[in-house]
């Protein structure tokens, strides 16, 4: 029997064999990088979800804690205060303010010395006012009050005057 060039037809009894797709015999677990993949982009995306609603939380609590920090200084007579920027500095602990309010005070008394604002000679410190300290107060107050004591403890080694 003759066929078309360039092809043979099997002969009765033979078996034709195609081009098979070996995709059946591989073994299952190829697939484990796609998986990891898959899990640590989940794992990924709850972290970042517990993260952001974790902050979003804290950024709540600041507000407040600045909010009532800009309504204490209003009361005190000691201006207006950005909320905001108030909130970002400060956060929910008080942050450089609380972290040793005794010895921050100490040393910004000892390299300033509560200075008449001239440089060189005609430096010499001054007797300042109640109101100098007045607004640490008020942070230690609102955001760390638990070192109130030993912070108007410190405020007595200090020579202020009142008025203004």
């Amino acid at each position: 029997m003759t066929t078309p060039a360039g092809s043979e037809r099997p002969a009765e009894g033979d078996v034709s064999i195609a081009a098979v797709d070996d995709l059946h015999e591989r073994p299952e677990n190829t697939h484990w990088i796609l998986y990891l993949a898959a899990f640590a982009l989940f794992v990924a995306l709850t972290v970042w979800g517990l993260v952001a609603f974790h902050q979003n939380e804290r950024t709540a609590q600041a507000n407040a804690k600045a909010t009532e920090l800009a309504q204490r200084y209003e009361a005190a007579g000691l201006g207006a205060l950005d909320v905001d920027a108030t909130a970002r500095v400060l956060g929910t602990s008080g942050g450089p303010a609380c972290v040793d309010p005794d010895g921050a005070l100490k040393a910004g008394a000892l390299h300033q010395q509560l200075v008449n604002g001239a440089a060189g000679p005609g430096q010499r410190p001054i007797l300042a006012t109640h109101d100098v300290v007045a607004g640490e107060r008020l942070v230690i107050a609102v955001y760390c009050p638990q070192q109130s004591a030993g912070f108007e403890e410190d405020l007595n080694d200090l020579k202020l005057v009142d008025g203004g």
